[in-house]
């Protein structure tokens, strides 16, 4: 045997072709997973160039997240056809991952606009803002004008975007009716929503593209009312007339805000030619 050794790699050798300890590879051993081709009489391990290939299988199939007990039961019983079931469900599990990390990509530059959006915006200023055509998830809320009762509604609102597999980067935002903004009165929704990029769905409320006067305010939602009602001024002093309802949406939250009453509150009125 000892001719033969230049052919094979010690375990220390293997180890640095493998770019892992060599506790990985007596670990391996130890299961039964990957053993060394020879034991010298010295009780050295030594291993076969051809091994490499097995070591990197274990390894792409370890990173897909497959556990070494099952690596070793296909190892155990590999054939061409049980290679090409293994890799043919290997695939799809990268598909799947493929598209969720694709998701979150998407999450965090939505988030990353919408968090930048609220550093950027003019405060307490009316502007106007063209939009394009928006896909909602709405739910209806007829409860009091009260913490408890809107919190349950939001809750039960989530869960809806839940059961319909929607989850938004976009905080939960809320539909004012115009005829409850009365000066001096607290305001009160008709409607949760939840903006999604979702447009087939049968449940997404479309957002015709328009113009929207629009003010903004970092003050949480203490001047919620007396912007409503500036921005219904606004449309009339201008020759707009009103949508039906103004959108309430959150720019910065309790995830980039210190405190509530530090949030970023962006209030959207829909206008149109009168």
């Amino acid at each position: 045997m000892e001719k033969n050794l230049k052919d094979y790699f010690t375990t220390g050798e293997f180890a640095r072709l493998c770019n892992v300890k060599k506790q990985t590879l007596f670990h391996y051993d130890d299961i039964g997973i990957l053993c060394p081709e020879l034991v010298g009489d010295n009780g050295y391990r030594y291993y076969s160039y051809m091994q490499l290939e097995v070591f990197y299988t274990i390894s792409m199939l370890k990173e897909l997240g497959m556990p070494l007990s099952d690596i070793k039961k296909y190892l155990d019983h590999r054939s061409p056809r049980a290679f090409i079931d293994l890799l043919e469900k290997q695939q799809l599990e990268v598909e799947e991952k493929i598209q969720d990390l694709l998701w979150l990509k998407r999450f965090i530059n939505t988030k990353l606009d919408i968090t930048r959006e609220g550093l950027t915006v003019p405060i307490n200023k009316i502007f106007l803002e063209t939009r394009p055509e928006e896909y909602l998830i709405a739910t209806e809320y007829v409860g009091a004008d009260v913490d408890k009762d809107i919190a349950a509604a939001v809750t039960e609102h989530l869960n809806f975007c839940h059961s319909l597999d929607i989850y938004s980067a976009y905080a939960i935002g809320g539909m004012i009716p115009i005829q409850c903004i009365v000066p001096g009165q607290s305001y009160i929704y008709s409607h949760f929503y939840t903006r999604t990029d979702c447009s087939n769905s049968g449940e997404v409320v479309v957002c015709p593209a328009g113009d929207f006067a629009v003010c903004c305010d970092n003050k949480g939602y203490d001047n919620v009312e007396t912007i409503c009602a500036r921005l219904l001024q606004y449309a009339d002093d201008c020759g707009y007339r009103p949508g039906t309802h103004i959108y309430e949406d959150l720019l910065l939250d309790e995830m980039s805000a210190n405190g509530y009453d530090n949030y970023t509150v962006k209030l959207s009125l829909p206008l149109y030619k009168a």
